[in-house]
């Protein structure tokens, strides 16, 4: 399986603090059944400029591979990608593509966290037909209470977006069922821990994984899966 979400680089954003913390985290998600992990830190406009944060990734990366050597530890395959906060006019940004996870033309996209606007969805399309870049949005379960009023979410799932689930509301008890049905749906299609630590924000993916086979069944599992293979 593949985690499309997690904080597992050092030393770079509000996640791992250290190599060694990283190594846990990866190590347990392995336990969990995760074979490959995209790392995606956040990045900010406002806070920062493509080339700086790749750089600051890819040292980080570095270091973190020198820990993994060194232990012998078996811990999934590493992707770079990143989280990007949404801002106005995002298409037009030269060099977005550098944050697309790995090769590919995919972009997990965090959208803000209010009733989002006809503005956000457009340019959302912009990135779509002008940019030819996919979005994943980010963990939609935490954006669902500001969207009550609109149909955006399916604009966005028309113009062929990707949405990202985290763990964290399968394994809810009191949300569990409007995740499940998202995710039978097919509405949701792809899974993240978010993981940044291991204490309150742990890899928690091997509790979702036997959520949804005991609710809805192994082949939704490897619906799932198929569909991150395929990007």
């Amino acid at each position: 399986m593949i985690d499309f979400h997690s904080h597992i680089l050092p030393k770079l954003d509000d996640g791992s603090k250290s190599s060694e913390m990283s190594l846990q985290m990866l190590q347990a998600s392995y336990a969990h059944g995760i074979d490959v992990m995209v790392a995606t830190p956040h990045f900010y406009i406002k806070h920062n400029t493509v080339d700086r944060f790749i750089g600051s990734r890819d040292a980080s990366y570095k270091a973190l591979v020198r820990r993994i050597n060194e232990s012998g530890a078996d811990v999934p395959e590493i992707i770079l990608g990143a989280e990007v906060y949404y801002f106005g006019n995002i298409a037009s940004l030269p060099e977005l593509k550098r944050l697309c996870i790995g090769t590919t033309r995919y972009l997990l996209l965090e959208l803000p966290f209010e009733e989002w606007t006809q503005k956000i969805i457009n340019d959302c399309e912009k990135l779509v037909y002008d940019c030819e870049i996919i979005p994943i949005i980010a963990h939609l379960d935490r954006y669902l209470t500001y969207q009550k009023h609109n149909n955006y979410i399916r604009e966005l799932l028309n113009m062929g977006a990707v949405i990202q689930m985290n763990g964290e509301y399968i394994n809810g008890i009191f949300t569990r069922r409007k995740a499940l049905a998202l995710i039978k749906s097919g509405v949701v299609s792809l899974l993240g821990s978010d993981c940044h630590n291991m204490d309150r924000r742990a890899p928690n993916l091997d509790k979702s994984f036997k959520i949804i086979t005991d609710k809805c069944g192994q082949e939704t599992l490897s619906r799932i899966d198929g569909c991150g293979r395929e990007i």
